[in-house]
């Protein structure tokens, strides 16, 4: 009788014990924005720094008596964990503190949503769970094709070049992010193909679908078709890199076709 009442109390006490010890989380209600305010807990913002995907970075703005003790991101597609960040409480403005980490999000997750658990504490000393969501860089999947659409046209001393060409052009961004988010061309060689919707710079979207079928004359006789775009959110940069040979009198081809994330 007295090991049953004793297995029964030490039970109770585990019980208790991990009850007490269990964290309260606190969600983003904000979705995928660079800045999270919270109504309650310890944590009253976080605002996302960081701009690029390998990187992670934030402030933290803590409420009186509150601390934050550690951090760990999450993916989103898979639950499993990606990297610790370490909290640095801001010895110069008091209430504030950073958390981050370097080159710490591999390769495979840099597209990944990801979920930020702040271990932290408020000035009875609660123990909560303060979740950051924090969108993925973009993802951008760019289907073009150029065809001969004019004349070839031979310099006797210098190259070739086809003197139209027709671009189909399917561009298909995911920014992953509601708000703050954009894309635009880096760079084109003054050839514009006004390729989001007409233009070279997007209005804030979070997804879209930009397509083109269009016949362009080659009046400065280019060699190449040179196109860069970046599509840009809080938590980086994707930039893709399309380069088409004009030169060749036999087709057009791809010189160069890139996917950057940074």
């Amino acid at each position: 009788m007295k090991m049953f009442k004793l297995g029964t109390f030490a039970a109770a006490m585990l019980t208790s014990v991990s009850a007490v010890a269990a964290p309260i989380n606190i969600a983003d209600t904000n979705g995928y924005d660079r800045h999270t305010v919270y109504a309650d807990g310890p944590v009253s913002r976080v605002v996302i720094t960081s701009e690029f995907a390998h990187n992670f970075s934030a402030d933290i703005e803590l409420r009186d008596g509150a601390r934050c003790e550690y951090g760990n991101l999450y993916s989103n597609v898979d639950g499993s964990h990606i990297v610790n960040a370490a909290v640095q409480p801001d010895t110069n403005i008091v209430g504030q503190a950073t958390i981050g980490v370097n080159n710490g999000i591999p390769e495979a997750r840099l597209t990944d949503s990801k979920l930020l658990k702040l271990g932290c504490y408020d000035a009875d000393n609660t123990w909560y769970h303060v979740l950051v969501n924090v969108p993925g860089a973009p993802i951008v999947n760019w289907d073009i094709t150029v065809e001969p659409a004019g004349e070839f046209v031979n310099q006797p001393y210098s190259f070739g070049y086809h003197s139209a060409y027709r671009v189909k052009s399917t561009l298909n961004v995911d920014n992953q992010n509601r708000s703050q988010s954009y894309c635009h061309t880096v760079a084109n060689r003054g050839v514009s193909l006004g390729l989001f919707h007409g233009k070279d710079t997007s209005n804030v979207f979070h997804a879209d679908v930009f397509t083109q079928d269009k016949v362009y004359t080659n009046d400065t006789a280019q060699p190449v078709l040179y196109q860069i775009i970046e599509c840009e959110n809080a938590a980086g940069k994707t930039m893709a890199v399309k380069v088409f040979n004009l030169t060749d009198p036999n087709g057009i081809y791809t010189y160069e076709d890139q996917l950057i994330i940074k």
